[in-house]
């Protein structure tokens, strides 16, 4: 049996190499949606990987478990340590301390983590082509791209947020071209339409700058570059703040490197806002009296 207290997630990372190719695409699975997994049966999990319920199960005994049982009882005793430090005041902190802190050291790590050459990277490739810049996420990660539309559409041309439905989407994506470009936000559980659309655009010759949480994103495989922000918040479910973190890091980056046409977009947009009343007048602006 597996020694008391060790992270399931940590034991399968460590074990990686030397698994079989089955069991990888098992640990893929498990890895990619941890809380899904602690409550999925067996026969979801086998079909989520590619491979049989027998070598699920076999997976579990494997890493010491006992069996596919054995696994979710560890999976599902990680979540519940999550919650209790998210929790549990043991400190004398309260949650928003906690809390504050875990995202900190998430923003940290994203910032060390990330090389200045992969945003630049990055943004050269949201620069390049005549074509459109496709924003799109799904499900948890559709806040995420709204922003980064929000963002970036005053700042470059042809800049599109694409709808998820499947006839927008089928719509907005005809006649895809080496000159369009694809920026894709996924996080876990990894939305399937994401990976799709990434490897629709990969097919067609255009750049795709994928931003996740994870470099084993399924997704990720079909990414030109792929920006990975960092999650271990105490939750079972993900954070947004490192997503937007680096939404915000690309942007910069975009702006560093074309301060002259972006200011004159940005300039365009403000007055377009102001002719048509987008925005109010700022507190600062209004008359007191």
């Amino acid at each position: 049996m597996p020694e008391q207290g060790t992270d399931p997630l940590d034991r399968i990372r460590g074990r990686l190499e030397e698994l079989s190719p089955n069991d990888q695409r098992v640990a893929d699975a498990v890895l990619r949606d941890p809380t899904g997994v602690a409550f999925m049966s067996a026969d979801a999990l086998a079909t989520a990987a590619g491979v049989s319920k027998a070598a699920v199960v076999r997976f579990g005994a494997r890493l010491g478990y006992g069996g596919y049982t054995g696994l979710q009882e560890a999976l599902r005793g990680d979540i519940r340590g999550r919650l209790e430090d998210a929790s549990a005041p043991s400190t004398g902190e309260t949650l928003v301390q906690r809390w504050l802190e875990a995202v900190e050291r998430d923003l940290r790590t994203v910032a060390t983590a990330t090389p200045p050459e992969a945003l630049d990277r990055a943004a050269a490739l949201l620069e390049s082509g005549e074509g459109w810049i496709h924003v799109f996420g799904q499900r948890a990660s559709a806040a995420v791209a709204e922003y980064a539309y929000f963002l970036l559409n005053p700042m470059l041309p042809n800049v599109v947020r694409v709808e998820a439905g499947e006839s927008a989407l089928a719509d907005r994506l005809m006649g895809i071209g080496p000159e369009d470009r694809l920026l894709a936000f996924t996080f876990r559980r990894y939305a399937k339409v994401t990976t799709d659309v990434a490897a629709f655009f990969q097919e067609a010759g255009a750049p795709v700058v994928l931003v996740t949480d994870s470099p084993a994103a399924p997704a990720a495989k079909h990414a030109t570059e792929t920006l990975v922000c960092a999650d271990d918040a105490p939750a079972p479910f993900p954070t947004a703040v490192t997503g937007i973190f680096l939404v915000e890091l690309l942007a910069a980056t975009l702006l560093e490197r074309n301060p002259d046409s972006i200011g004159r977009r940005r300039d365009d947009a403000e007055r377009a806002w102001g002719r048509f009343g987008t925005y109010g007048a700022d507190v600062a602006d209004t008359d007191p009296a």
